[in-house]
Formats: C-alpha cells, structure tokens, sequence
C-alpha cells in the first residue's frame, strides 16, 4: 500500500509541475490574440482524478479472483469424478448426461487459457466419443481429463466438514 501511495504521490506531483510549467510558458503566435482565460478549479480536479484513475488502475487486477475456481472446482469436481464408475463400465448415457457438468468444471481454467483450451478440447472429444459409442476412446480421454494436479488432488481430499460452517456451501437447506 505504501509503494502504492508513493506513486499517487510522485504522479500527482508530475502533474502539478507539469501544470505549473504549462502555465509559466508563454506562447509566440498570441501576441496579437486575446489571452485565454485560466484553468479553473473544474480543469484541476479532472486533471487530478485523471492522475489518481492512471495511478490506481492496477487495482483492478486484485479482482481477479474471488474464490469462483474452488467454488466451481467444489460443485462440479464431484460429478465428474464420480463418472469413474460409468466411464470402466461403458455407461456413455451417464457421460453424456454430465455434459454441462464438464463445461462447467472446464470454467475452473478460465483464468488460465492454456489449460482452459487444453481441458475444454479434451472434454469435447470425450462427449463426442461418448455420443459415438465409442467406450475405449472414452476410456482414454476420461484419464487424460483427470491428469490434472488439480482435479486428483481434489479427488484424494477427505470429505469436508460442514457443521457450523457459515457459508453459502452449508446452509440449512442442504442438511
């Protein structure tokens, strides 16, 4: 915050010298022109509201995540973990019922291109396959899916303990 508060600071004083430069020169070409009138407190202010929006435009990037990657992970990782069972016994109408469970869950990498093109290419294929019949190329895709560190590390959690717990996850209503 004090690295912060040091650029405001440096950036509002440049604007000031720069402001008080701008003010002391005197152009060649109005001679014979009427002065213009002087910078009101209005100007001033935009100036400085432009400065303070140019300095503190990196807060934005604190925004970027606000827990929507667990909560996806944690709503959607259980379905599609526990597809194992329908993916070894070639049940593909259960796979294709979870369609919008892998699009879902695929939105866990969103913030991570690379990962989120590479998850999403791969759980097309699967529902393709699976729409095909096609149960060992299912099969094969269905374990490239699970190969990320993410999801077997979710999947080897112990279940989590939700008694008074004061969140969204555990109200009453799933009691």
């Amino acid at each position: 915050m004090a690295r912060l508060m040091r650029s405001c600071l440096l950036a509002a004083a440049a604007y000031a010298a720069l402001a008080a430069l701008a003010a002391l020169r005197v152009p060649t070409s109005a001679a014979f022109l009427a002065a213009a009138p002087a910078a009101g407190r209005r100007e001033a202010l935009q100036g400085a509201a432009a400065a303070a929006a140019a300095a503190l435009g990196g807060q934005a990037a604190l925004a970027d995540f606000q827990g929507e990657p667990v909560t996806c992970m944690k709503r959607y990782g259980p379905a599609i973990i526990k597809l194992q069972s329908a993916v070894d016994s070639g049940d593909m109408k259960s796979v294709l019922a979870k369609e919008n469970k892998f699009k879902m869950l695929n939105t866990y990498w969103r913030n991570q291109p690379k990962d989120f093109a590479q998850q999403t290419e791969i759980s097309e294929d699967l529902l393709d396959a699976a729409a095909d019949g096609q149960t060992d190329k299912v099969k094969t895709l269905y374990a490239k899916y699970m190969e990320k560190s993410e999801l077997k590390s979710f999947a080897n959690l112990p279940p989590a303990r939700q008694y008074h717990m004061t969140n969204r996850d555990a109200s009453m209503g799933k009691r």
